[in-house]
């Protein structure tokens, strides 16, 4: 079987024509609104994916293809992002977080509504993006059945091949003759800025640039969804650690937390160690809580692979040892609420305190669940519901954790 027929067999499911003009309909208008004078992380990001986000769906309900009627929860987590950027102002760091979750939960919701046996997994996702990105332009390759059904397309095409392959040609025969002719290039120098001013050539340019990123990346995207993907198997690839090594790693953190555990005891009491430092409540609030978060994220991650990528989680000492440092951690986190409390005492709240404390939360469940996950089995799967958490964290994040609400809690607390 030819090439051509195979993408024949790929792609008959759905309406590439209908598919076509609307992604040229959508990028058209995607380009009209980059064009409004409103906030960038708007008109480059949030207007863009919703048309994108309509376009897929308008097109997956004209083909009328077997849906996965589970996956439009997924529904609620974007509305609600999408709601809170017209409700609120985002700040800096939630805007960020948006360009990277929107996006995420963007494509698990569309593989889950034309998969149902698709699996939420961290591989799934960057496989997904590999393939399209590699796939890029390959997956343009449809646009050439409609061109070959209409003779009028098929001399457009011709000419644009033409203009692809004859401007920069004629770019390189200008620059020569403007070399070798002073005169000649004076004469090209004044008929350019002419024409520059007549036409804003810079606006098109920059016009052309997003009609082509946006229609590029819309369609290969939709492509990369709609043509039968192979299933993955959901197989844990195990990491060839030993009992020894993981149980001497564990029991060389266990002391370091140790160490730290009986220094804190001794700075917030009598100060039994005897050491010559003097702490104010503020200082001590202040001294290394976002160390703290990072060194509990990294005992998260510590776990969280000698749990699901060896099998040393049935081993006893190994269990034992984890349990340990996850009670260090645990300790660790009440530790970095107590210091965020005292700060925010002192100098009361901000959006940035605020999501510490969510984080901190949010930490505590995780850890909790990794403290039932060793002791006994989880019922469910682990991976589904750490993204739920995280994804009903996110939303309480971005509708908390804005200047509206920081400013009536600070003014509640006077």
């Amino acid at each position: 079987m030819n090439e051509f027929q195979e993408l024949e067999k790929t792609y008959q499911k759905y309406d590439l024509k209908y598919f076509t003009y609307s992604t040229i309909i959508s990028t058209l208008l995607i380009t009209f609104i980059y064009n409004l004078n409103i906030d960038s992380y708007f008109r480059i990001f949030i207007f863009p994916t919703i048309i994108i986000l309509i376009t897929y769906l308008l097109n997956i309900k004209h083909n009328t293809l077997d849906q996965n009627k589970r996956s439009y929860y997924f529904l609620i987590p974007i509305g609600l992002i999408f709601l809170n950027t017209f409700l609120f102002e985002v700040d800096f760091s939630n805007k960020f977080l948006n360009i990277l979750v929107l996006p995420t939960i963007t494509i698990y919701f569309l593989f889950y509504l034309l998969d149902k046996k698709y699996q939420i997994t961290i591989k799934s996702f960057f496989l997904f993006l590999e393939e399209c990105l590699n796939n890029l332009f390959n997956n343009l390759a449809p646009i050439k059945k409609l061109i070959n059904k209409n003779s009028k397309s098929k001399n457009i095409s011709q000419i644009g091949i033409g203009l692809v392959i004859g401007i920069p040609i004629c770019i390189v025969l200008l620059s020569l003759l403007s070399s070798a002719d002073m005169y000649f290039s004076s004469f090209m120098e004044h008929t350019l800025n002419k024409l520059i001013h007549l036409f804003n050539v810079e606006f098109i340019l920059k016009n052309i640039v997003v009609i082509g990123i946006s229609f590029i990346l819309t369609f290969s995207f939709f492509i990369n969804f709609m043509e039968k993907r192979k299933k993955e198997k959901d197989e844990t690839k195990v990491l060839n650690v030993s009992t020894s090594s993981i149980s001497t790693i564990l029991i060389l953190m266990n002391f370091v937390f140790l160490l730290f555990l009986i220094t804190e005891i001794s700075k917030l009491t009598t100060n039994f160690l005897h050491l010559p430092i003097e702490y104010t409540y503020a200082e001590y609030a202040r001294e290394g809580f976002f160390q703290l978060l990072g060194i509990t994220s990294i005992n998260f991650l510590i776990s969280i692979l000698t749990i699901y990528k060896t099998k040393l989680k049935n081993n006893r000492l190994v269990k034992i040892l984890l349990l340990i440092l996850i009670g260090f951690s645990c300790l660790l986190i009440f530790n970095s609420y107590y210091r965020m409390v005292l700060y925010i005492s002192a100098y009361t709240f901000t959006i940035l305190r605020l999501q510490v404390i969510l984080f901190l939360i949010l930490e505590l469940i995780l850890f909790i669940l990794l403290i039932k996950k060793i002791t006994s089995e989880l019922k469910y799967n682990n991976l589904k519901l750490f993204s739920i958490l995280f994804l009903l964290f996110y939303i309480l994040n971005l509708y908390l954790c804005n200047q509206v609400v920081i400013d009536f809690i600070n003014k509640f607390l006077e």
